[in-house]
């Protein structure tokens, strides 16, 4: 898994597209997408922002699937460095972590 830092302007609503090219089918799954302090605080810490999204199929590439998330601005307001993680869900409960890494609110 590469991770990939994301860059939210503060205050902006944001949609984050997840891309999944090796899961070719999402029925029945579920995405979430995190946002945590840091990359050891716990998924169920208080502090967690969550967004889910369903797996669905990725126009742009046939056999792939993807996951939209809607951040809303008042998720953005405040300026710092944050830790984003997507994780996706089986109809099954299996669970893996898609991606993650630095996520910076930048101050405008």
């Amino acid at each position: 898994m590469d991770m990939l830092a994301l860059f939210f302007k503060q205050g902006d609503d944001v949609v984050v597209t997840a891309r999944y090219p090796d899961i070719p089918d999402g029925s029945g799954m579920t995405a979430t997408f995190y946002i945590k302090d840091d990359k050891t605080t716990p998924d169920t810490d208080a502090t967690v922002l969550t967004y889910d999204a369903d797996v669905v199929a990725d126009p742009d590439n046939l056999g792939a699937t993807l996951s939209n998330f809607t951040i809303p601005s008042e998720d953005t307001q405040v300026a710092g460095a944050w830790w984003w993680k997507v994780r996706v869900f089986d109809p099954f409960s299996n669970v893996r972590t898609a991606n993650q890494g630095t996520l910076l609110i930048e101050a405008v």
